[in-house]
């Protein structure tokens, strides 16, 4: 049986968010991205009905979607900046329930290597199905993939250097 938008949608809603959270770093970009992606989806359902996996079609257009909104994004110049928020202390949790050390990390990678990273570990996707959502070869997916880990497993150390130590002195 196949299943129709709305059924699609239902299942593969929240594994979206998640996937935009990541890549987008807050909620409500990430909230906007998965309904953006699910209108593009909705759009193309009766063509792409057929195709063999719609959660990877959606997945590639989630990430590109986020990719082509990176380069419009531009700073804005205003006279009177809002207050800046209170910086983490790297205790509490970042705004997408992670470490704050580890939410900054993921921001930080290139969009291609957070992509990888985010199907890999957060969505537990096989390296050939990454390479066709990112539109590269599997040896290159793999490279994105090294590359994003390596940086934040230096992330990692560099916020356990920083950790106060306690010796009971």
């Amino acid at each position: 049986m196949e299943l129709g938008f709305e059924e699609f949608a239902a299942v593969e809603t929240t594994r979206l968010f998640g996937l935009a959270r990541v890549l987008c770093g807050n909620e409500h970009d990430a909230w906007d991205l998965t309904q953006e992606t699910l209108t593009r989806v909705s759009a193309r359902w009766g063509r792409l009905a057929h195709h063999d996996n719609m959660g990877a079609y959606a997945r590639t257009t989630l990430a590109n979607l986020h990719r082509n909104s990176r380069r419009r994004r531009r700073e804005v110049l205003v006279a009177d900046p809002p207050d800046p928020a209170a910086p983490m202390t790297g205790d509490e949790p970042g705004p997408l329930g992670l470490d704050a050390w580890l939410d900054d990390a993921m921001r930080s990678l290139p969009h291609r290597q957070r992509v990888a990273v985010a199907l890999t570990y957060l969505e537990d996707r096989p390296i050939t199905e990454v390479a066709d959502i990112l539109g590269c070869g599997v040896a290159t997916a793999k490279t994105h993939l090294a590359r994003g880990r390596d940086a934040l497993r230096r992330a990692a150390e560099a916020a356990r250097a920083s950790e106060p130590t306690d010796r009971g002195i």
